[in-house]
């Protein structure tokens, strides 16, 4: 997808200009010899999804799929993941959101860098991390920010998204728990009390969030990555969970049909026809809440109870009549409390 010649004029004249707080060497190739912080080791410097890239990660265990371990993710699950770092599920694929946000991601890293970043620090991106101590923790942030000693003291994680329903006010640590999951794995391997998010909510909205982890959060991340990754070298598959991408990974481990019958326990065949029963008793709930929530806002966009949003009413494509979209029930509160139950 190519840009329009004055939105190319623009990125490139971002990228051209000398920012005025960077400086001409690198603070990571001062420490090849020495841990940052004491604990973290880097790699390389590696492009985004280059082969390089993720070969660096394969061996580990990266920010974006700690979420995952902990059943926290939208995307992966612990079932998936394990399944695929047993390269028996292909890599994920990059969808256009996800392509969007990494042509976006420079010039917000660009903007930081110029407007928010303390005066006399540098901020550097690109590099890959690794834990002195677990090596299998690998971290891969969008920006480190180091004092004029050459000190790393912060860093940025970089997002983009189409709405602000899952956050809260900007400075708070009101965020997506698979993004605290995230900065509290970069914190751990990069020896950091906390990160700064920069998000963009649309074009013009631009916020920044402050999350730092707390010692149970920190201890809860590093337990789990550490019996997952026991698992993954004891090649001992896991339970199937209840993760919608647990589903979408046994899909595609069996791709073909055979024609052929299997007999399944009365046990399974039980608890299939009960989970029908109780699915379709749960669907007319909420078709009743759904009516009456669309007559009670009417002709409006969005339904708030408070500060939290519920609900919106949008357009199919084709311009049709409005129907209604849940907006997530947020968690804004931490790691642990926020683990699935049972």
């Amino acid at each position: 997808m190519k840009r329009p010649p004055a939105a190319r004029r623009t990125m490139d004249a971002i990228r051209a200009a000398t920012p005025p707080n960077q400086s001409t060497k690198d603070p990571v190739t001062s420490h090849t010899s020495q841990p940052i912080n004491g604990c973290a080791v880097p790699l390389g410097r590696f492009r985004a999804g280059s082969p390089e890239w993720h070969t660096a990660r394969t061996t580990g265990l990266g920010g974006s799929e700690i979420a995952a371990v902990l059943g926290l993710s939208p995307w992966e699950s612990y079932w998936s993941l394990w399944h695929r770092k047993q390269n028996l599920l292909p890599p994920v694929r990059e969808n256009l959101y996800m392509r969007m946000g990494s042509l976006f991601e420079p010039v917000i890293y660009d903007h930081y860098e110029r407007e928010l970043l303390p005066p006399d620090h540098t901020m550097t991106t690109g590099w890959t991390y690794r834990h002195i101590d677990r090596p299998w923790m690998i971290a891969n942030p969008d920006g480190l920010i180091w004092n004029p000693d050459g000190d790393l003291v912060d860093g940025i994680e970089i997002k983009c998204a189409a709405r602000d329903h899952q956050w809260g006010p900007e400075g708070t640590d009101a965020i997506p728990i698979y993004y605290k999951t995230q900065i509290c794995w970069y914190c751990i391997v990069l020896g950091l009390d906390g990160m700064n998010l920069r998000v963009v909510f649309g074009v013009g909205d631009w916020r920044t969030y402050r999350y730092e982890p707390t010692a149970e959060d920190i201890d809860t991340l590093i337990t789990a990555g550490a019996d997952f990754m026991a698992a993954l070298a004891a090649r001992q598959p896991p339970n199937l969970d209840s993760h919608l991408m647990t589903y979408e990974a046994v899909r595609t481990l069996h791709p073909e049909i055979d024609g052929s019958t299997i007999q399944i326990s009365a046990d399974l065949a039980d608890r299939w026809w009960t989970a029908q029963a109780e699915f379709a008793t749960a669907e007319r709930q909420l078709q009743h809440v759904r009516n009456e929530l669309a007559d009670t806002m009417g002709d409006a966009w969005r339904a708030q109870c408070g500060d939290q949003t519920l609900a919106w009413r949008q357009r199919p494509r084709g311009n049709g009549v409005p129907f209604l979209k849940s907006a997530p029930n947020p968690h804004h509160g931490s790691i642990t409390e926020a683990l699935p139950k049972g």
